[in-house]
């Protein structure tokens, strides 16, 4: 059995943020002090009341403003790179399993269980033998050539495509094939999108009854699986 392979995102990726949130912090050091006694010459114009941020910043000359503001930059942008390294996929791949890791969850996936491995946009999508969802999860930091690559290395099921995607249909509420209870876990779904955490139990539960949910151009798309998942699908929302 070979070493599992670790797959992260590049360190560049955090770095990038943080320079970028410091370079950004400059930048408004120099530029909002003359902005500010723009904005205070115009209000002085009018007959809106003063803005006392204004007159701060207006106030404010560049001796001190450069610095201020390049500091609370830095501190910005390391805490922005710290939560980028933190809510990125980290990924160990083994022969007989795979483990997926963020700072807010963790999950195994094992080997035998999953029949199709494929990228589906930013998300690492596997599924079982009988097409139901194991789990999905955000990769979007991760390069996708490393990805497949570790993947392959291991013998993992690499698709080029998802094998069921002319099984898709588009989901509205009260169409026809669906029970009640499959309903409202869709309007669940679908409500709840932007949350990851709440996608990964609806999943989960979906799975459970047999369908495979994800989103396409903000719409909910729907298939029917051969057989329920026995645990239900684990991943991030998408």
């Amino acid at each position: 059995m070979q070493t599992a392979t670790e797959v992260r995102q590049p360190a560049s990726v955090p770095l990038l943020v943080g320079l970028a949130t410091l370079a950004l912090g400059v930048g408004l050091g120099f530029a909002l002090p003359p902005l500010a006694r723009v904005v205070r010459g115009w209000l002085e114009a009018t007959p809106l009341p003063e803005l006392g941020p204004v007159e701060l910043l207006a106030g404010l000359p560049l001796g001190w403003s450069v610095p201020i503001l390049t500091g609370l930059g830095l501190v910005a942008g390391v805490l922005l790179a710290l939560t980028t390294v933190g809510e990125a996929l980290r990924l160990s791949v083994a022969d007989d399993h795979l483990e997926h890791r963020t700072d807010a969850r963790e999950g195994w996936v094992e080997r035998a269980e999953v029949g199709h491995v494929f990228r589906d946009g930013r998300y690492l999508v596997l599924l079982g033998a009988a097409g139901e969802p194991r789990a999905r999860l955000d990769a979007d930091t991760l390069r996708k050539a490393e990805l497949r690559a570790a993947l392959e290395a291991h013998r993992w099921p690499w698709r080029d495509a998802d094998p069921h995607e002319a099984d898709y249909v588009r989901w509205m509420d009260g169409r026809p094939g669906f029970s009640p209870a499959e309903h409202a876990l869709l309007r669940r779904r679908h409500a709840e999108h932007k949350d990851a955490a709440a996608v990964s139990q609806v999943d989960a539960e979906l799975a459970a009854l047999g369908v495979a949910a994800r989103r396409r151009d903000d719409r909910l798309q729907v298939r029917r699986v051969s057989s329920p998942a026995r645990d239900g699908a684990r991943g991030a929302a998408g």
